[in-house]
Parts: C-alpha cells; structure tokens; sequence
C-alpha cells in the first residue's frame, strides 16, 4: 500500500485499524510498520479525532430563542422603493467611480437629446407608415364589397 492509499484509508475509516475492512487492514498495518512519515500523519489524524470526540455539544441558553425573536424585530425596515434609492444602490453595489458615473451621465444625456431632435423634426406628426398602411387598412375593412 502506498502513502497515498494509506491516508484516503486513514481519512476514509479512522484512526481504528480494527474498524477497516479486513481485505486492506494487514496492508495498511505493514504500510504504516514500515514508513515513519505515515506513522507521523497517522498520530497527527488520531489526534484530531481525539479532539472530536472531547468535544461536547453545549445546550444553548433556555432565553435563546427570545433573544433571536427580540434581535430581528429590532431590526431597521427598509424604506419603501424610489428611484433615487435604486440608483444610489446601485452605485454603491457596483462600486461605479465618479468619472466613469459622469461619462455614463453624459452619454445618457446625448442620448436622451438625439432621441427628442429625431422625434421632434417631423412637425406634422405623420410617418411614411402612416400613408402606405392606409389602403392596407381599407382593403381589411371592405372584405369582398361587404363592411366588417
């Protein structure tokens, strides 16, 4: 048995080679004779389970529940959604800096510009959509003479 094999054992089943399978508990008792490293891992492991086992479970104290119940409805509700409240967030979520919030501000605002400049060059209201779905709208209406 190699170190390898004899430590995912160690790991596997315990420091208590009566408890591993008995098809692989000669090779790792002659493994472990034989190698003073795995003798070193092997009294390192059987502390550590040592330690488990010392130690207890404590009862927490009978007010424990109270106490949780009495934290949480103390706790500060949040406050009821805005917009600013969510863009505030989200700066300080994305951790965004103040050049970079400027330059997203600007374009924002170029943007929100160039949008109002298009829609507002066309003073009449009427697209060229609006006169080519016109005869479309009647051939709709007028199915065969008949009004629908």
């Amino acid at each position: 048995m190699n170190r390898k094999q004899f430590e995912e054992y160690l790991l596997l089943y315990g420091t208590n080679m009566n408890e591993w399978p008995q098809e692989i508990r000669q090779a790792g008792l002659e493994a472990l004779e034989s190698s003073a490293e795995l003798q070193a891992f092997y009294q390192d492991h059987d502390n550590f389970e040592k330690l488990l086992h010392t130690r207890r479970y404590e009862e927490p104290a009978g007010n424990f529940a109270q106490r949780i119940i009495s934290v949480s409805s103390q706790q500060t509700q949040k406050d009821p959604f805005s917009l600013r409240s969510l863009i505030a967030g989200l700066i300080d979520e994305f951790h965004i800096p103040r050049p970079a919030l400027a330059l997203i501000s600007l374009v924002m605002l170029l943007a929100l510009t160039i949008g109002f400049t298009i829609g507002f060059t066309n003073p009449n209201g009427s697209s060229v959509l609006n006169n080519t779905e016109e005869p479309q709208l009647q051939a709709f209406l007028f199915d065969e003479g008949d009004v629908i």
